[in-house]
């Protein structure tokens, strides 16, 4: 004889359950399939980005001594203002070394023009000697030819004729070497290559602000010696911001500039920042790295790469001069 078995209330509790908790997973499917749906779809997102902008290292184009440091970390400067000063006082001595060498070189031109002048007049004053000459041989060769004069007096104004002649070329050859020398400019044309040269040494003991923005990291101080091209102030621009999204190669297919960007900021949670896609890179960011990857030795594995794309944030936002550059973000853009 089998005993019937009677469902206890628990038992039929839990069958009573099993409707509705088949009816919350329906329906928690649905929404997360609707929400992709009407929220995700044709959005693509990354938070391998950051925010960029123009972002420079100062430097001297001279080395010398640092004379004056004018400016603080984190200070707000203005483009064209004195950051830092290096001693001027060997290029001041470098100037006036140029300088006097100029004067020397004008001198030297003027000498010579007035050597050419005196060139010229002697040309005139053996012109006219040649001319008394020719004059005087003349009438000796006719008092020769009466019988009047003798064989020497005849030979002597030969001679004077042919010394004038002789003469007058070698002023003529002086006069032309004058003139050379007074046409060849070089010798001041080189020393004032050389004072130019020494003005902008001495112009490039002041570094100044590039752009209007923030100074970032000072490594000068009073006193140190540096060296040309040695980095002393950091300046971050004040605007022009913009964000470096590096988005997988399989997400750029419909990605096109002017899209649509929302952009959240880790530094700001509760800020959303918009722009749109300015650009897209022609190369992945592997190809602008200092050591590329070579595929084509060794064992090669498929990795996929990311493909920088620049986006540009809307000049309306309130909030964009706190964005510092660096800063890491995470970017959705709406692609078609």
């Amino acid at each position: 004889m089998v005993e019937a078995t009677v469902p206890t209330t628990r038992s039929r509790a839990r069958i009573g359950m099993r409707p509705l908790l088949i009816g919350a997973a329906v329906l928690a499917i649905a929404a997360t399939v609707a929400y992709w749906a009407l929220v995700l779809r044709g959005f693509e997102h990354t938070n391998d980005a950051f925010v960029e902008g123009h972002l420079v290292f100062l430097s001297p184009r001279v080395g010398g001594q640092v004379a004056e440091v004018l400016v603080e970390e984190n200070q707000h400067v203005v483009r064209g203002e004195t950051l830092v000063r290096l001693d001027p006082a060997d290029f001041e001595v470098r100037v006036a070394r140029a300088r006097a060498d100029l004067d020397a070189a004008h001198n030297r031109i003027a000498q010579t023009r007035a050597s050419a002048d005196a060139a010229a007049a002697q040309v005139a004053a053996v012109e006219a000697k040649l001319r008394h000459a020719e004059q005087e041989l003349g009438r000796a060769q006719k008092l020769f030819a009466n019988g009047v004069a003798s064989r020497t007096a005849l030979d002597t104004a030969v001679a004077a004729h042919d010394g004038a002649a002789a003469e007058l070329h070698a002023a003529h050859e002086q006069e032309r070497a004058e003139r050379a020398a007074l046409g060849n400019d070089a010798p001041v044309r080189q020393a004032e290559a050389m004072l130019r040269e020494a003005e902008l040494a001495l112009a490039h003991t002041v570094v100044t602000a590039p752009f209007d923005g923030v100074v970032g990291r000072k490594n000068a101080e009073v006193g140190a010696n540096v060296a040309p091209g040695q980095p002393l102030v950091a300046v971050a621009e004040d605007a022009a911001n913009w964000v470096t999204a590096n988005f997988k190669e399989t997400q750029i297919e419909s990605m096109n500039a002017g899209d649509r960007a929302e952009i959240r900021v880790d530094a700001f949670p509760d800020a959303v920042f918009h722009g749109r896609v300015e650009s897209i890179s022609p190369a992945t960011g592997a190809k602008y790295a200092l050591l590329p990857p070579e595929n084509a030795t060794g064992n090669f594995t498929k990795v996929v790469q990311r493909v920088p794309v620049r986006i540009a944030l809307d000049a309306a936002e309130d909030d964009l001069a706190k964005l510092s550059v660096g800063l890491s973000v995470d970017v959705r853009v709406r692609v078609h």
